[in-house]
């Protein structure tokens, strides 16, 4: 059986500003350089066998100050969803016409490309199953990566949300996911575990689109 510890990576100037990321590479803030530490010891003790990360600086950074001393192999497989068009944007900053253009997409994101971009979740989908699968099938990896790869991990397991069944998921910055993947099936071990973080029950609502 594998297990993944899928972990989104910390805090970002444009995260604090609720920008768009996407493939810009930004570095940690300050506060996301300090959630990545709090991670440090959760994490200490517990037998990785592989240690990986998006190669985008924000999840890179994040991987090594939260397993110091670890190799962190990067991919760019791993990479967030590429925003296009609203790249460094807040949603305040875009046209009314953008705005229904990214409300269309949420319609149909596993097959529409994002507004402006290359990119549909699918897309996403389909790089990060071909980085796993070149993955040992036992034994248990880290991943930091970023949000919109952890939900569409997730969407593959449940399914995507539909205007029947409408729902989304909070994912804080290091919120940390484990999903074990057996031969017959995928479990769900445990979800957005930010119990690193003091009075984590108190924190801002994460943000819903997929900013990474």
């Amino acid at each position: 059986m594998l297990e993944i510890w899928w972990i989104r990576h910390g805090t970002t100037d444009w995260n604090t500003v609720k920008r768009w990321q996407g493939h810009t590479d930004l570095p940690l803030n300050e506060n996301g350089r300090q959630l990545a530490r709090l991670l440090a010891p959760r994490l200490e003790g517990i037998p990785f066998d592989e240690c990986w990360s998006s190669d985008l600086q924000r999840s890179a950074e994040t991987a090594r100050l939260a397993l110091p001393g670890r190799e962190i192999k990067l991919d760019d497989r791993l990479r967030e969803l590429h925003m296009g068009a609203l790249e460094g944007k807040t949603w305040n900053e875009i046209s009314q016409e953008l705005q229904q253009e990214v409300s269309n997409w949420w319609k149909d994101p596993y097959n529409r490309p994002f507004p402006g971009g290359p990119e549909s979740l699918r897309d996403v989908s389909n790089r990060v199953k071909a980085w796993q699968s070149e993955r040992p099938k036992e034994g248990r990896i880290i991943v930091f990566t970023h949000g919109g790869v952890i939900r569409c991990c997730l969407w593959d397991i449940f399914g995507m949300p539909t205007p029947e069944h409408n729902w989304t998921i909070e994912l804080d910055n290091t919120g940390i996911v484990r999903i074990r993947y057996a031969e017959s099936c995928a479990t769900l071990v445990c979800f957005n575990d930010v119990s690193h973080i003091k009075n984590s029950w108190n924190l801002p609502p994460a943000q819903s689109l997929p900013s990474g």
